[in-house]
C-alpha cells in the first residue's frame, strides 16, 4: 500500500542505511492565519531562517537534506514537522552529549525574538535523533494507517 509517507520513509531510511544522522524537527509558531500558513512565507522561513542557522553550524562542504510539513495545532497555531539528514561526520555539530549543540540551540532561540526580517516568530523548537523513521513520518504527515 502506497501512502503519502512512503517516499519520506524510503528517503530517510536510505540516509540511515548509508550512515547519515537523521533528526526529527518541530518548530512551533504563533501563526494563526491559514492564509499565512499556506503562503510561501512558511517555505521562506524554513529555508532562509531555520536551515540557514543549521548550515551555519556545519562546514561549507557538509551536505544536508530536509523535508517539512505545516499543520495546525488544536490551539489554532501552525507549526512545522520535518526531517533533517546530516552526514554522520558532521552530526556532532548538531547533536552532542544527548542534546542539541549549544551554538545551534542559541541560534534557534534567537528566532523567538521579533525581527523586521522574519515574517513571524518560532516560540519553541525540538530537534532530536529520529528513533523510528516510519513512526515520525506517519506522525508528521498524520497518516491514519501505519506504514506497512
Amino acid at each position: 500500500m502506497m501512502t503519502l509517507t512512503t517516499p519520506l520513509i524510503d528517503k530517510y531510511r536510505h540516509y540511515r542505511a548509508i550512515g547519515h544522522a537523521v533528526y526529527s524537527v518541530t518548530l512551533s509558531t504563533y501563526v494563526a492565519s491559514e492564509a499565512v500558513a499556506k503562503s510561501d512565507k512558511m517555505r521562506h522561513y524554513w529555508d532562509n531562517h531555520f536551515i540557514y542557522r543549521v548550515k551555519r553550524c556545519l562546514p561549507f562542504k557538509a551536505k544536508i537534506d530536509h523535508d517539512w510539513v505545516v499543520e495546525c495545532s488544536p490551539k489554532g497555531f501552525y507549526h512545522y514537522h520535518g526531517f533533517l539528514a546530516v552526514q554522520s561526520a558532521y552530526s556532532h555539530k548538531i547533536w552532542r552529549d544527548n542534546g542539541l549543540r549549544k551554538q545551534l540551540r542559541l541560534d534557534l532561540d534567537s528566532l523567538a525574538i521579533k525581527s523586521p526580517y522574519r515574517p513571524f516568530r518560532v516560540n519553541a523548537h525540538l530537534i532530536e535523533p529520529v528513533k523510528s523513521v516510519e513512526a515520525w513520518s506517519n506522525y508528521s504527515t498524520k497518516q491514519s494507517q501505519p506504514y506497512t
